[in-house]
């Protein structure tokens, strides 16, 4: 796949207007057999500085074994459909773009796994639906061997979400 293949897909999703204000995101990690290894929610607050054009996103992350992690995001907008985010876990930068309904990036990352970390490779996919829901699908790479895989889907609060709809539809 491509972005430029979702170029004509609406709703349209730009991150700095989806991720303005709370959402939240439930998920899930399978390895690479499919078998479901992690469940988790997080807790999103997001904010826009025009001036510096980026985007902040505290993320709050609960899995159901009860651990609690938190990431935040600074993600640039470098052009119409062209971001750039660091995160204290991200390796380098996240460079992604966006088209139509849909954005991809990757990214290199250092992830906690039992007592040891690993560096591993995002290959990161969200497509924007109808109605303000968000669906992330995430390959995760080790040494270049596919280890698993993220499923996310992310809602905006109910007031935000009805404000995006209604922007949407003039």
């Amino acid at each position: 796949m491509k972005p430029q293949d979702f170029a004509a897909a609406e709703p349209k999703l730009v991150l700095e207007d989806y991720f303005l204000g709370h959402s939240r995101a439930w998920g899930i990690f399978e390895d690479r057999f499919g078998n479901l290894r992690r469940q988790f929610v997080v807790d999103i607050k997001g904010t826009w500085d025009p001036a510096s054009r980026t985007l902040t996103l505290v993320e709050d992350f609960v899995y159901s074994d009860g651990e609690r992690q938190q990431r935040v995001w600074r993600i640039e907008k470098l052009a119409e459909n062209r971001y750039r985010g660091v995160a204290g876990d991200v390796i380098g930068a996240a460079d992604g773009i966006t088209s139509g309904n849909a954005l991809f990036w990757e990214y290199d990352m250092d992830l906690k796994v039992g007592d040891a970390v690993w560096r591993v490779r995002f290959s990161d996919w969200m497509w924007l639906q109808p109605g303000g829901a968000l669906i992330n699908k995430a390959r995760v790479k080790r040494w270049g061997i596919e280890i698993g895989k993220v499923t996310l889907f992310f809602q905006q609060d109910a007031a935000r979400s009805a404000s995006v709809e209604r922007r949407a539809a003039e």
